[in-house]
């Protein structure tokens, strides 16, 4: 062609050439582009463009089921049908994909990364293996698509339909993927961490071992789920409907709250796991089970715990705060931190409650039959009805406690203090009672327990005559033990006056409150006994330096009390 330049001569060709080479096949429509619509093809017997960089070339009119196996289309706009395409290995990096109807296309291994894929039509096709990190395929038709081994990260796949197909191993972390339909996919391995996955539909949605870590989950509908193997570290699932996740692993931050009427053992399954390392427990863990869970140590003062099953849990120095009707027998509570916690109608029996903090505990209708509160701190404690039958409650400091018709039978209460409590219809008989400071205490009735004065004596001389031999013996060795002894004993001395000290302070804060509640100034109450009361308390626990003082704390807060409630 003379005064043709070369360059556009073999352009022209070979755009003709492609042209040509296009086999006569309609147009589908995007609506219609369904598997069963596809035309009647094999993939790849269109233009056979293999290879071929297009990035400069005008497209044909159709591309549908043609070769396009390693062939580069990055950036390119494509509006052309590629339903049935061959595009195994293909580069589409940034490709305007749009409402493209793809439809049963090969895309294994592609590159679709940043491609822009909003409301198109992959319904059927092969997308095993290729990269969609950053891309955009939000509203787009992935049914029955297979998607195994690709890659999405920060992919924005929001509303787009996945129903029937397989995502196994597929990569979502960080992925915009909420609103989407996922209904009996396979997502087997996928890795989901800190995926916005809200809203979605997971029915019938197999998602064994799936790495879904602080994954946003909230508000999906999760019928029919397999959680088995999943890891929920962290993930939120606030107000999803229908979640089993039974068999899955980790603790998410947030649980759909459980029914008030829950059976204990129905919630969360954590038996066995060392939970010491958990930063974040959800908020409610009602009914869960945590039988011979690790918990040494660790705050779930902001968690509830009501009827779990905590059952030979090991909790040595955990703080609690609601656990009203758990099953807590045979837990491990050595040092543990219950003030003011709510434990009505727990069962604690046999647990190690051994210089635990209770201050201010509600123990009504508790059971704790054999259990050890050696040394327990249980100042104005609330335990109406609780049974302590058979309790080791040695020098035990149940000072100004509540315990109307608690039972004591068979109760060790050597050295224990009582004082100022109040034991209207409780039981002791059979308890022992050697050295029990019940001064002031109200309605105490101690029939039928047991004190032993005249073995205290026996045991007096007996230590009167190992005196004698550990004299003879060496004076220098006896100096040393009663020291380190003296030491220990003073440490130990310096945390209870500390737990107790603690105690004290919320005990008078909350007369400060009591007084602040009452909004009726001018009414009968002696308003200058009451604020002399607080005052006296407040500058008393400023002033105290041992548990005798604090003892001076709450009696003047008690009398404050009653102050706000006598009438002159």
């Amino acid at each position: 062609m003379p005064g043709i330049p070369r360059s556009i001569a073999a352009s022209v060709s070979l755009s003709a050439a492609v042209l040509l080479s296009v086999p006569a096949v309609p147009a589908v429509p995007a609506a219609a582009a369904t598997p069963a619509d596809r035309p009647p093809c094999r993939p790849g017997s269109g233009p056979h463009l293999a290879g071929r960089d297009l990035t400069r070339m005008t497209l044909p009119a159709d591309l549908s089921c043609a070769d396009l196996r390693g062939a580069r289309l990055d950036g390119l706009t494509v509006r052309v049908p590629l339903v049935g395409a061959d595009l195994t290995g293909a580069s589409l990096k940034g490709a305007h994909l749009g409402y493209a109807q793809m439809a049963g296309a090969r895309l294994r291994k592609a590159d679709l990364s940043e491609a822009e894929l909003y409301y198109a039509d992959l319904r059927g096709s092969d997308l095993r293996g290729a990269t969609m990190d950053d891309s955009s395929p939000y509203y787009a038709h992935f049914e029955g698509a297979d998607l195994s081994g690709a890659t999405m990260a920060r992919a924005k796949t929001y509303d787009a339909q996945f129903d029937d197909a397989k995502l196994v191993g597929v990569d979502l972390t960080d992925a915009a993927a909420y609103g989407a339909d996922m209904r009996r996919a396979d997502l087997t391995r996928v890795k989901a961490p800190k995926a916005r996955l809200y809203g979605a539909t997971f029915i019938r949605t197999v998602l064994r071992q799936a790495d879904l870590s602080g994954a946003q989950l909230y508000e999906s509908v999760m019928t029919g789920a397999d959680f088995r193997g999943a890891d929920l570290t962290g993930a939120d699932l606030r107000d999803v409907r229908d979640a089993r996740l039974t068999g899955s692993k980790g603790v998410p931050r947030f649980l759909p709250a459980p029914d008030r009427a829950c059976k204990p053992g129905s919630g969360q399954d954590y038996r066995g796991w060392d939970l010491t390392s958990v930063a974040d427990f959800p908020d409610d863990l009602s009914c869960a089970d945590l039988t011979g869970a690790k918990l040494d140590g660790v705050d779930l003062t902001g968690v509830t715990l009501d009827r779990a099953i905590l059952r030979d849990v090991s909790a040595a120095g955990a703080s609690l705060r609601s656990a009203k009707g758990a099953d807590l027998r045979g837990a491990r509570l050595w040092r543990a931190k219950l003030s003011s916690a709510d434990l009505a109608g727990a069962n604690l029996s046999g647990a190690d409650l051994s210089g635990a903090a209770l201050g201010s505990a509600t123990l009504t209708r508790a059971r704790l039959a054999g259990a050890d509160l050696r040394d327990a701190e249980m100042t104005s404690v609330t335990a109406d009805q609780a049974d302590f039958t058979g309790a080791r409650m040695d020098r035990a400091y149940l000072h100004h406690g509540t315990y109307r018709d608690a039972v004591f039978r068979n109760a060790v209460l050597t050295d224990a203090d009582l004082s100022d409590a109040e034991l209207r219809g409780a039981t002791f008989e059979g308890a022992e009672v050697t050295g029990l400071n019940q001064d002031f205490a109200e309605d105490i009735d101690l029939s039928g327990s047991s004190s032993r004065m005249s073995v205290g004596w026996l045991i007096f001389f007996g230590i009167a005559g190992l005196t004698v031999f550990w004299i003879a013996a060496g004076v220098t060795t006896a100096k040393v033990r009663r020291r380190r002894a003296a030491r220990e004993q003073a440490a130990e001395r310096a945390v209870r006056f500390e737990e107790a000290r603690r105690v004290q302070e919320e005990n008078v804060t909350r007369l400060g409150e009591e007084i602040d509640s009452v909004s009726d100034r001018t009414g009968e109450v002696d308003w200058n006994a009451v604020l002399d009361a607080y005052d006296a308390a407040k500058e008393a626990l400023a002033r105290a330096h041992d548990m005798s003082d604090l003892t001076d704390v709450e009696t003047i807060v008690a009398r404050g009390r009653k102050a706000l409630t006598r009438r002159r």
